[in-house]
Formats: structure tokens, C-alpha cells, sequence
């Protein structure tokens, strides 16, 4: 099999026009469904097939698509970062981290954009989710991880990559230390920091269960919020996919439990630098729940 069979195939994918398939791939008409019949004779079986004028793609067809998109895109990135690496040309992967989202659990895949691209640039940006979907629009990012329950507009590609919980962040000698978990109740008497950088677990809490819990406002970093926790001015509610210097500790909270799935989020139809393309090929390959 040929890249430039799985090319075409690709192609009459997106058209099912054989036509205007071979148009796109600047290729005769003849020559491209010679490629396509090899493709199938490869596959043991046809791939498409013809109702009058209308051109669908069979069981096998649409079995296989997803496999030789992923291998064209695989392809088409190799031979990107070579060229990049050959031209030393700059790169820059510019990621936006929305409210008690931690760069941990992508740490991966900027390595491995790092060690292909050694000259790239590294960007992070933390700020609420309005701004960094504005951001995205208006390309001062390539990409940005969001928590699914806020708003996304249409214009904008979304893919799940991994789910956190919260846990209650607590200072080493707190006697909610003593227990394996935490619930709703064990906190109603607890001072609860909350500040626009924890993640919303706290809001999601008093709304889900609707007591009467003692939230207290803390403008300022999360750095600055967990010096209040260490301090013992109160607890908080934060991501257990981020981590936590002694002496402060943590513990799982349930009753409720409090999911927020995290989603990767791009530009629909927007051209990616070599850098962020393979930034979100690699997350999207290893995304996990």
C-alpha cells in the first residue's frame, strides 16, 4: 500500500465525488481509480461504492477511514517536523490552561514536541475560560484545555482528554486528615477558600447539594490561596490531578462526587504551526480518563 493510495482514498472520503477527488490530489481521473482499485484488491473488498449518481462509502470503507486517517496525519507530521528540524525554522506551542487545570498531565506530549523541535518555544496562559476561548479566536493561542461544562462556542474543535475529581486540600494536623474521605457534611462547619483559580469545585458543591456552606472569597494565585490553607485560615476544593507541597495534605472528597471532564480545544479548520499540530495529535492519541 502506497501513502499516495491512502491519499486519495482520503480525499474521495471528504468528496465522494470521484471527480473532483482526483482534482484535489492533482491526478487524472484514470490514474486515481487505478489507485483506488489497487486499494481495495489490498483490502480484499470494495471500498465505495456507486448508486446513479451518489458515491457512499461500503462497511469496510468506513471501517478502515479512521485508520488511514490517522496514518496519513501521522505521516504528514513526520515529514513536517523533519523539515522543520532540517530548517531550524522557530516554533512556538502556545497552550491555554483554564481555572485548577495543571500542565502535569500534558507534561508528555510537550516533551516529546520538545525533544523534535529542540528551538521551540513553550507558552503558557492561565486565565478564565472566556478569555482564552477569545484568545483562540483571535490566534494568540494555538490551543487551550477547558473543563466541559463551560461555554464553547461551535467554531472550536473539542476532544475529552482526561477526567479529574476534587479532593479536599487540607493542612498536615487538620482532623479531617483522620478520614480516608471526605463528604458534604463532614465540611459544613469548615471555612471553604475558594478563589477564581480552584477549578469551581466549591461553587459546583453548594449548588449541587445546596447547604449552607461557608465560602470564603480569596482574590489571588492558588499559590497564595494553599499559603492560606497551610496557614490554617480554612481548606479547599481542587483538582486531584494537580500537586501539593507538604506540609499540606489531601484527602478524596465524595458524597458528592464532583467530575469535571477536561477537553482539549482548537480552532475548526484552522491551520496549526508544526509544533501545536503535533501538540494535539499526541494529546489526542494518549488522552485518557
Amino acid at each position: 500500500m502506497e501513502l499516495s493510495q491512502v491519499r486519495y482514498f482520503i480525499a474521495l472520503c471528504k468528496t465522494l465525488n470521484f471527480t473532483r477527488a482526483a482534482e484535489s490530489c492533482n491526478v487524472t481521473q484514470p490514474a486515481f481509480t487505478r489507485a483506488i482499485q489497487k486499494l481495495e484488491a489490498e483490502f480484499g473488498g470494495p471500498l465505495l461504492f456507486r448508486e446513479r449518481n451518489l458515491t457512499q462509502l461500503t462497511e469496510l470503507g468506513r471501517t478502515i477511514r479512521p485508520h488511514l486517517e490517522a496514518m496519513l496525519d501521522a505521516a504528514d507530521t513526520a515529514t513536517a517536523m523533519a523539515a522543520a528540524q532540517t530548517t531550524r525554522s522557530p516554533a512556538s506551542l502556545k497552550i491555554g490552561l483554564a481555572p485548577g487545570i495543571g500542565a502535569a498531565c500534558i507534561a508528555g506530549a510537550v516533551r516529546e514536541v520538545s525533544k523534535k523541535l529542540p528551538d521551540v518555544t513553550i507558552h503558557f496562559e492561565e486565565s478564565s475560560p472566556a478569555i482564552l476561548v477569545e484568545a483562540m479566536l483571535t490566534d494568540m493561542l494555538d490551543c487551550a484545555l477547558l473543563p466541559e461544562f463551560c461555554a464553547i462556542p461551535e467554531r472550536l474543535n473539542r476532544w475529552p482528554l482526561y477526567t479529574d475529581h476534587a479532593v479536599a486540600v487540607l493542612p498536615a494536623n487538620h482532623t479531617l486528615t483522620e478520614k480516608n474521605t471526605i463528604t458534604a457534611q463532614d465540611v459544613l462547619d469548615e471555612p471553604i477558600l475558594v478563589s477564581d483559580y480552584c477549578g469551581g469545585f466549591a461553587r459546583r458543591l453548594a449548588e449541587t447539594t445546596r447547604l449552607g456552606f461557608q465560602l470564603q472569597r480569596c482574590n489571588g494565585a492558588v499559590a497564595q490561596l494553599l499559603d492560606l490553607v497551610t496557614a490554617g485560615l480554612g481548606m479547599a476544593l481542587m483538582s486531584d490531578r494537580l500537586r501539593y507541597a507538604a506540609p499540606l495534605t489531601t484527602r478524596p472528597f465524595r458524597e458528592p462526587e464532583l467530575p469535571r471532564q477536561i477537553l482539549l480545544t482548537a480552532v475548526a479548520g484552522r491551520p496549526l504551526n508544526i509544533a501545536a499540530a503535533s501538540f494535539v495529535k499526541l494529546c489526542r492519541a494518549s488522552a485518557f480518563s
